[in-house]
Protein backbone atom coordinates (compact mmCIF):
# COMPACT_ATOMS: atom_id res chain seq x y z
CA UNK A 1 0.00 0.00 0.00
CA UNK A 2 1.40 3.09 -1.35
CA UNK A 3 1.71 5.98 1.20
CA UNK A 4 -0.90 8.47 -0.34
CA UNK A 5 -3.70 5.11 -0.56
CA UNK A 6 -3.03 5.04 3.36
CA UNK A 7 -3.42 8.62 4.12
CA UNK A 8 -6.39 8.62 2.07
CA UNK A 9 -7.88 5.29 4.18
CA UNK A 10 -7.07 7.10 7.32
CA UNK A 11 -8.73 10.52 5.95
CA UNK A 12 -12.09 7.71 4.76
CA UNK A 13 -11.68 6.51 8.17
CA UNK A 14 -11.60 9.65 10.27
CA UNK A 15 -14.13 10.92 8.46
CA UNK A 16 -16.59 8.10 9.12
CA UNK A 17 -15.66 8.32 12.90
CA UNK A 18 -16.72 11.72 12.72
CA UNK A 19 -20.12 11.09 11.68
CA UNK A 20 -20.53 8.14 13.79
CA UNK A 21 -20.04 10.05 16.92
CA UNK A 22 -22.09 13.04 15.79
CA UNK A 23 -25.31 10.16 15.07
CA UNK A 24 -24.72 8.60 18.50
CA UNK A 25 -24.42 11.99 19.81
CA UNK A 26 -27.54 13.47 18.45
CA UNK A 27 -29.53 10.41 17.21
CA UNK A 28 -31.96 11.47 13.81
CA UNK A 29 -35.45 10.95 14.69
CA UNK A 30 -36.43 7.49 14.38
CA UNK A 31 -39.90 8.13 13.07
CA UNK A 32 -40.50 10.97 11.24
CA UNK A 33 -43.71 10.63 10.54
CA UNK A 34 -45.59 8.72 13.84
CA UNK A 35 -48.58 10.97 14.42
CA UNK A 36 -51.16 8.72 13.41
CA UNK A 37 -53.51 7.63 16.00
CA UNK A 38 -53.05 3.74 17.12
CA UNK A 39 -56.50 3.12 15.37
CA UNK A 40 -55.34 5.23 12.45
CA UNK A 41 -55.92 2.12 9.41
CA UNK A 42 -58.27 0.30 11.58
CA UNK A 43 -60.71 -1.65 9.18
CA UNK A 44 -58.74 -0.85 5.80
CA UNK A 45 -56.69 -3.98 3.86
CA UNK A 46 -53.07 -3.40 2.75
CA UNK A 47 -51.33 -4.96 0.39
CA UNK A 48 -47.22 -4.52 0.48
CA UNK A 49 -45.17 -6.23 -1.80
CA UNK A 50 -41.87 -7.49 -0.74
CA UNK A 51 -42.93 -7.24 2.90
CA UNK A 52 -40.26 -9.75 4.45
CA UNK A 53 -37.78 -7.63 4.80
CA UNK A 54 -36.06 -3.44 4.47
CA UNK A 55 -38.26 -0.71 3.83
CA UNK A 56 -41.53 -3.27 3.32
CA UNK A 57 -40.77 -4.84 6.57
CA UNK A 58 -40.85 -1.47 8.29
CA UNK A 59 -43.78 -0.39 6.69
CA UNK A 60 -45.17 -3.15 7.51
CA UNK A 61 -44.69 -2.98 11.01
CA UNK A 62 -46.12 0.76 10.86
CA UNK A 63 -48.96 0.04 9.81
CA UNK A 64 -49.87 -2.79 11.63
CA UNK A 65 -49.26 -0.94 14.99
CA UNK A 66 -52.18 1.51 13.36
CA UNK A 67 -54.74 -1.13 13.07
CA UNK A 68 -54.08 -2.21 9.72
CA UNK A 69 -54.63 -5.83 8.06
CA UNK A 70 -51.96 -6.24 6.36
CA UNK A 71 -51.12 -8.70 3.19
CA UNK A 72 -47.63 -9.67 2.69
CA UNK A 73 -46.65 -10.56 -1.04
CA UNK A 74 -43.57 -12.27 -0.97
CA UNK A 75 -41.25 -14.02 -3.38
CA UNK A 76 -39.98 -16.20 -0.80
CA UNK A 77 -42.87 -17.63 1.50
CA UNK A 78 -40.53 -19.27 4.13
CA UNK A 79 -39.01 -16.08 4.68
CA UNK A 80 -42.10 -13.70 4.64
CA UNK A 81 -44.11 -16.55 7.34
CA UNK A 82 -40.68 -16.22 9.08
CA UNK A 83 -41.17 -12.52 9.16
CA UNK A 84 -44.44 -12.49 9.90
CA UNK A 85 -43.48 -14.25 13.27
CA UNK A 86 -41.04 -12.03 14.35
CA UNK A 87 -43.24 -8.93 13.51
CA UNK A 88 -46.48 -10.59 15.48
CA UNK A 89 -44.25 -11.06 18.43
CA UNK A 90 -42.84 -7.74 18.52
CA UNK A 91 -46.38 -5.80 18.27
CA UNK A 92 -47.52 -8.78 20.91
CA UNK A 93 -44.96 -7.52 23.31
CA UNK A 94 -45.71 -3.64 22.63
CA UNK A 95 -49.31 -4.46 22.90
CA UNK A 96 -48.73 -6.28 26.76
CA UNK A 97 -47.34 -3.64 28.40
CA UNK A 98 -49.75 -0.66 26.12
CA UNK A 99 -52.85 0.94 27.41
CA UNK A 100 -56.11 -1.40 26.17
CA UNK A 101 -57.68 1.68 25.26
CA UNK A 102 -55.20 2.53 22.27
CA UNK A 103 -56.53 -0.80 20.45
CA UNK A 104 -54.63 -3.98 19.08
CA UNK A 105 -52.39 -4.17 16.08
CA UNK A 106 -53.91 -5.48 13.16
CA UNK A 107 -53.68 -8.45 11.26
CA UNK A 108 -50.97 -9.92 9.29
CA UNK A 109 -51.48 -11.99 6.43
CA UNK A 110 -49.06 -14.24 4.22
CA UNK A 111 -49.48 -14.82 0.54
CA UNK A 112 -46.98 -16.20 -2.37
CA UNK A 113 -45.90 -13.48 -5.01
CA UNK A 114 -42.81 -13.35 -7.38
CA UNK A 115 -43.13 -10.44 -9.46
CA UNK A 116 -40.48 -12.08 -11.92
CA UNK A 117 -43.16 -14.66 -13.02
CA UNK A 118 -46.29 -12.89 -14.59
CA UNK A 119 -48.09 -16.21 -13.47
CA UNK A 120 -46.91 -16.29 -10.50
CA UNK A 121 -48.50 -12.31 -10.68
CA UNK A 122 -51.92 -13.78 -11.88
CA UNK A 123 -52.24 -16.10 -9.88
CA UNK A 124 -51.99 -14.05 -7.01
CA UNK A 125 -54.29 -11.69 -8.07
CA UNK A 126 -56.92 -14.39 -8.25
CA UNK A 127 -56.65 -15.10 -4.82
CA UNK A 128 -56.61 -12.11 -3.92
CA UNK A 129 -59.71 -11.18 -5.60
CA UNK A 130 -61.34 -14.30 -4.87
CA UNK A 131 -60.61 -14.23 -1.04
CA UNK A 132 -60.60 -9.94 -0.10
CA UNK A 133 -63.77 -8.21 -0.25
CA UNK A 134 -62.02 -4.63 -0.30
CA UNK A 135 -57.86 -3.62 -0.76
CA UNK A 136 -58.08 0.06 0.71
CA UNK A 137 -54.16 0.51 0.01
CA UNK A 138 -51.42 -1.10 -2.90
CA UNK A 139 -47.88 -0.51 -1.98
CA UNK A 140 -45.72 -1.28 -4.74
CA UNK A 141 -42.41 -1.70 -2.80
CA UNK A 142 -40.40 -5.33 -3.77
CA UNK A 143 -37.40 -4.35 -5.97
CA UNK A 144 -34.63 -6.27 -7.05
CA UNK A 145 -31.22 -3.31 -7.53
CA UNK A 146 -28.05 -3.27 -9.97
CA UNK A 147 -28.21 -7.83 -10.62
CA UNK A 148 -25.81 -8.91 -12.96
CA UNK A 149 -27.82 -9.38 -16.42
CA UNK A 150 -30.90 -12.18 -16.13
CA UNK A 151 -34.11 -12.74 -17.38
CA UNK A 152 -37.67 -13.34 -15.42
CA UNK A 153 -39.75 -16.00 -15.84
CA UNK A 154 -41.09 -14.16 -19.11
CA UNK A 155 -37.76 -13.49 -21.03
CA UNK A 156 -37.81 -9.90 -19.68
CA UNK A 157 -34.49 -8.15 -18.25
CA UNK A 158 -34.92 -8.74 -14.62
CA UNK A 159 -34.72 -5.00 -12.82
CA UNK A 160 -36.89 -3.82 -15.85
CA UNK A 161 -39.47 -6.80 -15.16
CA UNK A 162 -39.60 -7.15 -11.64
CA UNK A 163 -39.22 -3.26 -11.01
CA UNK A 164 -41.56 -1.96 -13.60
CA UNK A 165 -43.50 -4.84 -15.42
CA UNK A 166 -44.74 -7.18 -12.44
CA UNK A 167 -45.96 -4.11 -10.83
CA UNK A 168 -47.84 -2.72 -13.40
CA UNK A 169 -49.39 -6.07 -14.22
CA UNK A 170 -50.39 -6.32 -10.48
CA UNK A 171 -51.60 -3.05 -10.47
CA UNK A 172 -54.13 -3.39 -13.36
CA UNK A 173 -55.58 -6.58 -12.27
CA UNK A 174 -55.92 -5.19 -8.76
CA UNK A 175 -57.90 -1.99 -10.17
CA UNK A 176 -60.82 -2.62 -9.86
CA UNK A 177 -61.04 -4.10 -6.43
CA UNK A 178 -59.01 -0.61 -5.62
CA UNK A 179 -61.84 1.29 -7.33
CA UNK A 180 -64.96 -0.78 -5.30
CA UNK A 181 -62.83 0.14 -2.30
CA UNK A 182 -62.73 4.24 -3.02
CA UNK A 183 -61.78 5.44 -1.73
CA UNK A 184 -58.59 4.20 -1.59
CA UNK A 185 -54.75 4.48 -2.79
CA UNK A 186 -51.59 3.14 -4.70
CA UNK A 187 -48.45 3.95 -3.34
CA UNK A 188 -44.90 3.73 -5.76
CA UNK A 189 -41.75 2.67 -4.14
CA UNK A 190 -39.13 4.76 -6.48
CA UNK A 191 -35.33 6.17 -6.39
CA UNK A 192 -33.92 9.62 -6.98
CA UNK A 193 -31.88 7.09 -9.35
CA UNK A 194 -34.35 7.58 -11.72
CA UNK A 195 -32.48 10.74 -12.62
CA UNK A 196 -29.85 8.77 -14.45
CA UNK A 197 -32.03 6.95 -16.45
CA UNK A 198 -34.08 6.99 -19.82
CA UNK A 199 -36.34 4.76 -21.70
CA UNK A 200 -35.10 3.47 -24.94
CA UNK A 201 -37.73 1.84 -26.93
CA UNK A 202 -35.52 -0.20 -29.02
CA UNK A 203 -33.48 -1.94 -26.02
CA UNK A 204 -36.14 -2.69 -23.26
CA UNK A 205 -35.47 -6.05 -22.84
CA UNK A 206 -31.21 -4.61 -22.90
CA UNK A 207 -29.99 -7.09 -25.07
CA UNK A 208 -27.69 -4.96 -27.09
CA UNK A 209 -26.34 -3.85 -24.36
CA UNK A 210 -26.69 -4.26 -20.48
CA UNK A 211 -25.54 -2.15 -17.46
CA UNK A 212 -26.87 -2.80 -13.95
CA UNK A 213 -26.72 1.10 -12.52
CA UNK A 214 -28.50 2.54 -15.76
CA UNK A 215 -31.13 -0.43 -16.03
CA UNK A 216 -32.02 0.44 -12.46
CA UNK A 217 -32.34 4.10 -12.97
CA UNK A 218 -34.46 3.23 -16.37
CA UNK A 219 -36.64 0.76 -14.15
CA UNK A 220 -37.09 3.78 -11.19
CA UNK A 221 -37.69 6.60 -13.97
CA UNK A 222 -40.48 3.90 -15.30
CA UNK A 223 -41.94 3.91 -11.87
CA UNK A 224 -42.75 7.44 -12.05
CA UNK A 225 -43.88 7.57 -15.33
CA UNK A 226 -46.16 4.87 -14.28
CA UNK A 227 -47.67 6.41 -11.69
CA UNK A 228 -47.84 9.96 -13.47
CA UNK A 229 -50.25 8.27 -16.27
CA UNK A 230 -52.07 5.83 -14.01
CA UNK A 231 -53.10 9.22 -11.88
CA UNK A 232 -54.43 10.32 -14.97
CA UNK A 233 -56.92 7.54 -15.98
CA UNK A 234 -58.14 7.20 -12.36
CA UNK A 235 -59.44 10.57 -12.22
CA UNK A 236 -62.29 10.78 -10.96
CA UNK A 237 -62.51 7.16 -9.57
CA UNK A 238 -61.44 8.27 -5.97
CA UNK A 239 -58.56 6.21 -6.16
CA UNK A 240 -55.01 8.25 -6.22
CA UNK A 241 -51.60 7.28 -6.59
CA UNK A 242 -48.32 8.49 -5.51
CA UNK A 243 -44.70 7.69 -5.78
CA UNK A 244 -41.72 8.64 -3.61
CA UNK A 245 -38.31 7.88 -2.94
CA UNK A 246 -37.04 6.57 0.35
CA UNK A 247 -33.53 8.08 0.86
CA UNK A 248 -30.19 5.93 0.91
CA UNK A 249 -31.19 2.93 3.36
CA UNK A 250 -29.54 0.38 5.16
CA UNK A 251 -31.33 -2.61 3.39
CA UNK A 252 -30.35 -6.01 1.49
CA UNK A 253 -31.43 -4.10 -1.63
CA UNK A 254 -27.85 -3.56 -2.40
CA UNK A 255 -26.66 -7.57 -2.28
CA UNK A 256 -25.73 -7.76 -5.48
CA UNK A 257 -22.76 -4.91 -4.91
CA UNK A 258 -19.32 -6.61 -4.78
CA UNK A 259 -17.75 -4.86 -1.95
CA UNK A 260 -13.59 -5.52 -1.48
CA UNK A 261 -12.77 -7.63 1.54
CA UNK A 262 -10.88 -4.82 2.93
CA UNK A 263 -13.27 -1.79 2.58
CA UNK A 264 -16.31 -4.01 3.87
CA UNK A 265 -15.58 -2.55 7.61
CA UNK A 266 -15.03 1.15 6.53
CA UNK A 267 -18.12 0.09 4.13
CA UNK A 268 -20.42 -0.51 7.09
CA UNK A 269 -19.46 2.16 9.47
CA UNK A 270 -20.36 4.95 7.07
CA UNK A 271 -23.54 3.22 5.97
CA UNK A 272 -24.24 3.10 10.18
CA UNK A 273 -23.29 6.78 10.28
CA UNK A 274 -25.06 8.09 7.48
CA UNK A 275 -27.56 6.33 5.94
CA UNK A 276 -30.72 5.76 6.82
CA UNK A 277 -32.48 3.19 8.87
CA UNK A 278 -35.47 0.92 7.25
CA UNK A 279 -37.85 2.57 9.60
CA UNK A 280 -36.71 6.10 8.72
CA UNK A 281 -36.58 5.00 5.26
CA UNK A 282 -40.27 3.66 5.52
CA UNK A 283 -41.68 6.82 6.74
CA UNK A 284 -42.54 8.37 3.35
CA UNK A 285 -44.34 5.32 2.62
CA UNK A 286 -46.63 5.02 5.61
CA UNK A 287 -47.14 8.59 5.18
CA UNK A 288 -48.33 8.37 1.68
CA UNK A 289 -50.74 4.91 2.73
CA UNK A 290 -52.27 6.63 6.03
CA UNK A 291 -52.20 9.94 6.27
CA UNK A 292 -54.93 12.26 5.82
CA UNK A 293 -53.36 15.25 4.72
CA UNK A 294 -52.79 13.59 1.51
CA UNK A 295 -56.26 12.32 0.57
CA UNK A 296 -56.86 13.19 -2.94
CA UNK A 297 -54.01 14.04 -3.65
CA UNK A 298 -52.09 12.40 -7.07
CA UNK A 299 -49.54 11.80 -9.66
CA UNK A 300 -47.02 13.59 -6.90
CA UNK A 301 -43.88 12.67 -6.49
CA UNK A 302 -42.43 12.99 -2.51
CA UNK A 303 -39.21 12.52 -0.34
CA UNK A 304 -39.19 12.60 3.57
CA UNK A 305 -42.74 13.06 3.83
CA UNK A 306 -43.29 16.47 1.65
CA UNK A 307 -43.67 17.22 -1.85
CA UNK A 308 -40.70 17.08 -4.55
CA UNK A 309 -39.98 18.21 -7.93
CA UNK A 310 -39.42 16.02 -11.06
CA UNK A 311 -37.10 16.16 -13.59
CA UNK A 312 -38.68 17.31 -16.94
CA UNK A 313 -38.66 13.61 -18.19
CA UNK A 314 -40.26 11.91 -15.65
CA UNK A 315 -43.30 14.36 -16.12
CA UNK A 316 -42.91 14.12 -19.91
CA UNK A 317 -46.94 12.47 -20.69
CA UNK A 318 -46.05 11.49 -24.37
CA UNK A 319 -43.50 9.16 -22.76
CA UNK A 320 -45.44 7.64 -20.19
CA UNK A 321 -48.72 7.05 -22.72
CA UNK A 322 -46.20 5.08 -24.68
CA UNK A 323 -44.54 3.32 -22.15
CA UNK A 324 -47.98 2.21 -20.88
CA UNK A 325 -48.95 0.79 -23.94
CA UNK A 326 -46.01 -0.71 -24.60
CA UNK A 327 -46.07 -2.41 -20.97
CA UNK A 328 -49.57 -3.43 -22.03
CA UNK A 329 -48.65 -5.86 -24.53
CA UNK A 330 -45.31 -7.16 -22.75
CA UNK A 331 -47.25 -8.16 -20.24
CA UNK A 332 -49.96 -9.97 -22.06
CA UNK A 333 -53.16 -6.88 -21.27
CA UNK A 334 -53.06 -6.55 -24.82
CA UNK A 335 -52.29 -9.47 -27.71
Amino acid sequence: MTLATAAALLAALGGALWLATRRFVSPRVQRLHRGGSPGLMHGKTVLITGANSGLGRATAAELLRLGARVIMGCRDRARAEEAAGQLRRELQAEESGSDPSAGGAGELVVRELDLASLRSVRAFCHEILQEEPRLDVLINNAGIFQCPYMKTEDGFEMQFGVNHLGHFLLTNLLLGLLKSSAPSRIVVVSSKLYKYGDINFEDLNSEQSYNKSFCYSRSKLANILFTRELARRLEGTNVTVNVLHPGIVRTNLGRHIHIPLLVKPLFNLVSWAFFKTPIEGAQTSIYLASSPEVEGMSGRYFGDCKEEELLPKAMDESLARKLWDISEVMVGMLK
